[in-house]
């Protein structure tokens, strides 16, 4: 075998081992992990997570967190998502929504929204508010519905009776003149044990290592706005280089 070979198998092993070990670590930190199914059963039924009509097509994607998804506009006029309304529900219990662009912000309503012309589309997620925050560290995200039982007998059983559970999304799409109240529910339809090796971190911005932005709210003050996103996408150029942390919860 030679010197090449040697050293590919030398790093697949290490690299194997190092995987091996986050999920041990995982696993005696957290017990066992738990994945959600989902299914739309409201404005229609069926196993697809998806949706359209004659002036919208959305399609889903439901992980531990938040409800991903790519809105695209089918109407002749152009779009707009009022997130002053927007609001997520789990289990019956509603709350203002963070979007992709609010997700690290002091105050989740504050920065302008994307409009959406005609056949284009965007890619957005809405998370509850309060399961987004900085503990003083760095910032955590809470679960829409609990993934991990800690090693606790009676969170398993809660978790595992979470099949059946309702979340929803109440959002109000503003078309022309013309404004729609779009209500999306989904119904749990398993929950499933999985290894912590095939977990995978659900994808979000990367986040700003400090505090919440606190912006302005003088209208008219397009140049803290800009100042503020200029310097997220800064600090998310500089992190994207360094190497990531394992995944925790």
């Amino acid at each position: 075998m030679t010197f090449t070979r040697l050293f590919t198998v030398a790093v697949l092993v290490v690299i194997l081992l190092a995987g091996c070990s986050t999920a041990s670590k995982l696993r005696s930190t957290f017990g066992t992990k738990y994945r959600y199914h989902d299914a739309l059963v409201s404005p229609n039924s069926g196993s697809r997570l998806s949706y359209q009509d004659e002036s919208i097509r959305i399609l889903f994607r439901i992980d531990q967190g938040a409800i991903r998804f790519k809105l695209q506009n089918r109407s002749d006029q152009p779009m707009n998502i009022l997130w002053d309304s927007v609001s997520v529900g789990v289990k019956g219990q509603y709350h203002t929504a963070r979007s992709i662009r609010t997700l690290y912000l002091d105050n989740p309503r504050d920065l302008a929204v994307p409009t959406i012309l005609p056949n284009g589309y965007v890619i957005d997620l809405a998370i509850p508010s309060g399961n987004v925050y900085f503990d003083g560290t760095a910032w955590q995200e809470r679960d829409l519905l609990p993934t991990t039982d800690r090693h606790s007998d009676s969170i398993r059983r809660r978790i595992l009776k979470n099949q059946g559970a309702r979340i929803a999304l109440f959002m109000p799409i503003k078309s022309g003149s013309e404004v729609r109240d779009y209500f999306f529910e989904f119904e749990v339809t398993s929950v499933n044990p999985i290894e912590w090796d095939r977990y995978r971190r659900p994808r979000r911005p990367m986040p700003p290592p400090t505090a919440p932005v606190r912006m302005k709210q003088e209208n008219g003050d397009h140049l803290v706005t800009a100042i503020v996103i200029a310097g997220l996408v800064g600090v998310s150029a500089l992190l994207l280089t360094q190497k990531k942390s394992a995944p925790s919860e």
